[in-house]
This record gives C-alpha cells, structure tokens and sequence, in this order.
C-alpha cells in the first residue's frame, strides 16, 4: 500500500483527503510542519501533498526544510490560489513532481498519487542498480590491481603466478558482461 503524507494547515482538508484515500493508501495527515517531519522519519512515505499558502510556512518552504534529509520522497503541492510565480518557485525550489490546484478531483488526485509512488520506485530501483554496478566496477578495479601488480614483475612469475592471471581476467570478463 502507498505511504502518503498529507500537510495542510486547514483540517477539513486533512478529513477529507483521508476519507477519499484510506483504502487505497495508508494516509499519514497533520496541520503541523513539525509533526510532518516526525512522520517521514518514522513512516516509509513515498508521496508528500503539501498545501502551498500556510500560515508558518508555505509548502516549497517546507519541501525545501525537508529535501537534505528526505530527498526520496514523491512531492506534489496543492493550493487554492493560481499564483504563476509560485509555481516556478516551486518546481525550481522545491523539486515538485506535480502542481495541483484546489478543489482536487479525487479521481484524479488517485492516479497522481499511483504515477507519483512508480516513479518513487523507479528511483528507488536505479539507485539500487547504481549501487550494484558501482560494486562491481570496484570488484574489476581490485582485480585490474592484482593483475597489474603481478605483471610488473612486483611478484615473480611462475606456473601458479600465470594461472592466477588467466583467473583474475576471467573474473573481470564476467564482471564486466554482466554490466
């Protein structure tokens, strides 16, 4: 199920997001920016909604607070008022997948919520395949660090020697193909 935290400073908005979406998401809501922030470090939140006018602090403001330490998250923003230049502020600052004006349409609202958690997850998944491939790439530079030194003539050469070169390439080989 999609974790989804929603931030607005007006509560009806809040009951009304959670009885649209409770049984298709698990909904984590608060009117509090403070509160928020204790939700991403206990929840595993795919998607933020955030309400842009606040009266603390707006919704880029709190995406920006947010971006150092839960840089991973979804962000969509919400607002009643068509304000061209916080948009751009928004998407510039505070790196917002979508911009949603109030009233949200459920329907709608639904699907951006799906769109937003694949994309989630398909950052999640390239930044695990980076990881692999950088682990592979360091396994081929210990190996390249071996051969190099043994073909040096830093270890003398000998039957062994040569059989632990033609091995150290192979695994290189293999290393290499499978990227």
């Amino acid at each position: 199920m999609i974790n989804v935290l929603y931030l607005d400073d007006e509560a009806h908005n809040l009951t009304a997001f959670r009885a649209a979406f409770r049984r298709d998401f698990q909904v984590h809501v608060t009117t509090e920016p403070t509160e928020a922030v204790r939700i991403l470090r206990e929840q595993p939140i795919e998607v933020i909604i955030s309400d842009q006018k606040m009266p603390k602090l707006s919704g880029v403001e709190f995406f920006e607070l947010i971006m150092p330490d839960y840089p991973n998250p979804v962000r969509m923003l919400l607002t009643g008022h068509a304000d061209i230049d916080a948009v751009i502020d928004a998407i510039n600052k505070g790196q917002i997948y979508k911009y949603i004006s109030k009233p949200w349409n459920e329907s709608e609202l639904k699907a951006l919520v799906q769109e937003a958690s694949d994309l989630f997850h398909h950052r999640q998944g390239m930044a695990s395949e980076g990881a692999k491939l950088m682990q592979r790439m360091n396994e081929a530079r210990l190996h390249s660090t071996r051969i190099q030194r043994l073909t040096e003539g830093q270890v003398e050469l000998n039957a062994e020697k040569t059989e632990d070169i033609a091995r150290l390439a192979r695994e290189i080989t293999q290393l290499l193909d499978s990227n």
